[in-house]
């Protein structure tokens, strides 16, 4: 009896861990490093269900803002007959004229861009159901110090040569998380860096998918001035904290992407490196 019930706790186990590294998988495959010479960021894609065979980029709208360029690369990822992955830099056209491609939510950090032509390699995507809604956030019974997994490219870092993000842990660390109100970000323990804006904050699914709770846009530090008789200089205290914006955000701004229908102009892939 002892022995039985001890095999299905580790049965049940092993469920849980497989649930969660699949879940992360996942997410990892889906997400990408965006940059230009000004401003480097971080992406996930995102897919609508039929008949929409767009994709959906969705990144903090202060890293399409300080992109100088009409063109942005996209960091992909191609398989190699190996079974081993290489870069394939993709160059996506953001602006035409000046004028933005993608659509940005009337207040909140997130901007959406929606891909219609053909990526050059097959590019993993997750569904619009894995952005979590308010609902969803209540049945996870998430708060204060649950955990959390965020994907990013922490000062252009990447995990490896096939240019994966780096995955990292952290726990909520603002009170309430729900509701919204006027409050449409919350805090999350883990060190923030430049070139995190856009990365997904998600939690393992129960169905072994990801839910995506929310995307990092900013990181807090504390700044002091130092003035001596000879030098002036500032000096920049990471807090170990970043700002996390609500999936719904992203929601809305995705579903007006889709709204519009605007097509983006073909694409032009860069040299693979």
């Amino acid at each position: 009896m002892k022995l039985s019930l001890f095999t299905t706790l580790l049965g049940i186990l092993g469920f849980a861990l497989t649930a969660s590294a699949d879940s992360a998988t996942e997410m990892v495959e889906a997400t990408f490093k965006v940059w230009d010479p000004a401003v480097t960021g971080t992406c996930f894609l995102v897919k609508r269900d039929a008949p929409d065979e767009a994709i959906y980029l969705v990144t903090a709208a202060h890293v399409f803002e300080g992109m100088k360029a009409d063109k942005a690369t996209l960091v992909l990822r191609e398989r190699r007959e190996d079974g081993t992955f290489k870069k394939r830099e993709h160059k996506v056209e953001i602006k035409n004229a000046g004028k933005a491609l993608w659509v940005r939510h009337p207040k909140d950090d997130v901007a959406v861009l929606r891909i219609t032509s053909a990526l050059p390699v097959p590019a993993p995507t997750v569904p619009m159901n894995a952005l979590a809604d308010e609902a969803r956030l209540k049945a996870a019974a998430l708060g204060v110090t649950s955990q959390l997994f965020v994907l990013t490219y922490p000062t252009t870092f990447e995990a490896n040569e096939a240019g994966y993000p780096v995955a990292r842990q952290g726990i909520i660390a603002s009170h309430p998380l729900l509701p919204y109100g006027k409050k449409h970000t919350f805090l999350a323990d883990f060190t923030a860096f430049d070139g995190d804006s856009g990365g997904p904050a998600f939690i393992p699914g129960g169905d072994g998918h990801p839910v995506v709770i929310g995307m990092v846009i900013a990181q807090f530090r504390s700044d002091e001035k130092i003035n001596t008789k000879y030098e002036e200089r500032s000096v920049h205290y990471p807090l170990g904290i970043g700002d996390v914006l609500h999936a719904k955000f992203v929601r809305e701004t995705l579903e007006e992407a889709a709204k519009t229908g605007t097509p983006t102009p073909p694409a032009e892939p860069a040299p693979a490196k």
